[in-house]
């Protein structure tokens, strides 16, 4: 910081002062840490990816432009953000699952800001999709929970069908969990 003294023959004579820091270095570290990433805005006009965990080919009609979706088994499509929200407006159960709030979808968005723009999740939020960690994680529980826990997990056919494709490509060999799963589904791993 620059501190100016009497004008004198039009010059400035200038005396410099340490600058003096009032936050140390390790709180600078404990607020460089703290930084949580922004989460970019919404936009309609961005392509979106959006994943079917269901075994089948899955689609639906477009409302915003004409013609159909049609998304493979275990696949996946690039759509406009605006027709994604459209399609949940409009109550397309692929994506608003059992609740219309996203729980138990068939088709999962792969976008933070569309997902908080379809009421899915907040940004401390997250929405609930069957995906390998969430299976590692539930057959690292205890039997008792595990089983509370499965039902709570395991709603839909499509659920159904892709708890027990993870069991498989995982190859988890816990032999009363596995058949835990097979009893609820019907389906044998």
């Amino acid at each position: 910081m620059a501190v100016s003294k009497k004008v004198e023959n039009n010059t400035k004579p200038v005396t410099h002062a340490k600058p003096t820091s009032t936050v140390s270095s390790v709180e600078k570290k404990e607020v460089e840490k703290k930084v949580v990433p922004k989460i970019e805005k919404y936009n309609p006009e961005k392509k979106v990816t959006v994943r079917s965990i269901a075994n089948w080919t899955t689609g639906f009609q477009r409302i915003e432009s004409n013609g159909d979706v049609t998304i493979p088994a275990n696949g996946s499509v690039r759509l406009l953000a605006s027709e994604i929200i459209t399609q949940v407006q409009n109550g397309n159960l692929l994506f608003t699952g059992i609740d219309g709030q996203g729980a138990h979808a068939t088709l999962y968005i792969d976008d933070k800001p569309t997902r908080i723009e379809a009421d899915f999740e907040t940004e401390t939020t997250n929405q609930v999709v069957i995906c390998e960690e969430i299976v590692k994680n539930l057959f690292a529980k205890d039997k008792k929970d595990f089983e509370s826990e499965l039902i709570k997990l395991v709603k839909t056919r499509a659920e159904e069908f892709a708890i027990i494709g993870i069991i498989r490509n995982l190859k988890i060999n816990d032999y009363e969990k596995v058949r835990a799963v097979e009893n609820l589904t019907g389906l044998r791993v």
